[in-house]
Order: structure tokens, then sequence, then C-alpha cells
């Protein structure tokens, strides 16, 4: 029973009176995985110790109810909006184009009518930067872009506070902003942040041979490496992707922002382009 202090599956801690229960908020492409496995391994998953659901779902369901979230310790990982959203597009890329994704756009007769951004070749920068056009432009509902709602991959990670802030009228208690060697800095950042709300082994390192490995970060067909490419070279898709990630760079401030976003923001079109990014390429 966390609220009496102790686990089943943890040593005694000291009830801390701030704090009575706690949250991790996931966000696509952030750690999740390898959060919750560690999570659920040094800790009862009850009421009071909610830690993983779809993103999608938005937490209402599992949350432990209402009542419990005035006092929890709530937290979540983010990590530069821009890399967010290249390892997004890389999960994104690979999803569609593996054999469960291939026969679900078959079924339904999408890869004779194909979005834009994939009559270009797998890997190239041609294909990201049309994706990001593509993007910009609004998803077809109709197309792939509703595919398993793999887009929420790519997702501004500022819209779980909003979404949050409106069901609880809440903000976080913290945050971590980097997903490197979480195994480490995650269960610190705990200790230093929810002190004295889970079991003690929650706040030590994790094994780093217990990590969990997306199929994507293989890169095999080079969606990662092409779209950081595009980063890289500061072009006119570069400053894109700086303008759609303005608002994340704003609310998440212990992220530090690259010279060629800052370049971006304080330009003197910066508003009018911030409000129509797509006119930007």
């Amino acid at each position: 029973d966390i609220n009496n202090g102790t686990s089943t599956r943890g040593k005694n801690i000291t009830k801390n009176p701030r704090f009575d229960s706690f949250l991790h908020i996931p966000i696509w492409k952030c750690g999740n995985n390898n959060i919750r496995v560690n999570l659920n391994q040094t800790m009862p998953l009850s009421s009071h110790v909610s830690i993983y659901k779809r993103q999608k779902d938005y937490w209402p369901d599992y949350i432990g109810g209402s009542q419990n979230i005035p006092k929890a310790c709530v937290v979540t990982v983010v990590r530069d909006p821009i890399t967010h959203f290249l390892s997004g597009y890389n999960e994104y890329e690979t999803r569609l184009n593996d054999e469960v994704g291939t026969k679900l756009r078959r079924d339904k007769n999408w890869i004779g009518n194909p979005v834009n951004f994939e009559r270009f070749e797998f890997g190239t920068e041609a294909r990201f930067e049309q994706f990001v056009v593509d993007f910009l432009n609004g998803p077809r509902r109709d197309m792939l872009f509703d595919y398993w709602n793999n887009l929420y991959h790519m997702f501004s990670m500022t819209g779980v506070l909003t979404r949050f802030n409106q069901l609880y009228k809440r903000k976080l208690t913290g945050y971590l902003p980097s997903v490197t060697n979480l195994e480490e800095n995650y269960p610190a950042f705990l200790k230093e942040t929810c002190p004295g709300v889970l079991p003690g082994n929650a706040y030590r390192s994790w094994k780093k041979e217990d990590r969990f490995v997306h199929v994507s970060e293989a890169d095999e067909s080079g969606f990662h490496t092409a779209a950081n490419s595009v980063w890289e070279s500061g072009g006119r898709t570069s400053r894109a992707l700086c303008l759609i990630h303005a608002i994340d760079y704003a609310c998440f401030d212990k992220i530090p922002v690259s010279y060629l976003c800052k370049k971006v923001y304080s330009s003197d079109n910066f508003v009018e382009l911030f409000q129509e990014p797509a006119k930007f390429l």
C-alpha cells in the first residue's frame, strides 16, 4: 500500500505529506517503454500508482480517480522537439511499411492512392521534405495519415499539458528534459521530484541490458538518417520545423534551443510565419 508507506515489491518508504500518489504522463518517443517496464518491476500497479496508457486515451480511465490528482506527484519526460519529430517520423515510416502496415494499406486500397510523400524513394531527403509539406498542409483523414494513429509520435509534446490541465486543472510537478541515459537520470529525477512517494528501489538506476529497443532504431530503410540530414542542412524545411515546435521550446524551457531556431524566432516575420508555417516551404 503506497499510501501507508510500504510496498510489496520495494522497501519501506517515508510518506511525503506533499504527495499521496504518483502519475507519469507518457509522451510517445520519450522513453515510454523503458519507463513502463522498469517502474512495473519496482512497484505494484494500483489506484495510487498509475504510470502508462496510450497517449491518445488521455488518462481519464486509469489514473485512479480524480480525487487522487490534487496531491499526486505528476511527471513526464520530454526531449528536444526537433529530434522528437525526426524520431517520430522514423517510427511512422517504419510501421507504415512493415508487414502489418503493408497488409492494412492493401486491404483498404491505400497503396494505389498514396499521399504525396510516398511518391518518393525510401530513405531519401526528398521524401522527408515532402512529408513535412504534407504534414503542415493537414493530414488527409481518409488516408495513410490515419493509420494506427501513428502521427501521435510526432505531435507536439505540449499537447499533454493542455489536455491534463483541461481534465484536472493541474500543472506538472516536474519534467525530465532529455531521454539521454534514462536508466540513471530518470530514477535520479524521481528521487529529487517525488521524494518519499515511491518504493525505495524505484529511485535506483536501471540495468542497461534491460533497455527496450524499438525495431525502428535499426533504421534499415534510412528514414531517420535522411530526416536528420535535412534538419542539419539548415534549409527551409529545417526552419519550418523550428516554427512548428516553438511552443514546445517555450513550455519546456529547460531544453536548449538550437542556433537556427533562435534565428527563426527572432526574425521580423516570425509571428506571420508561426501562424502559417506551410508558407515557409
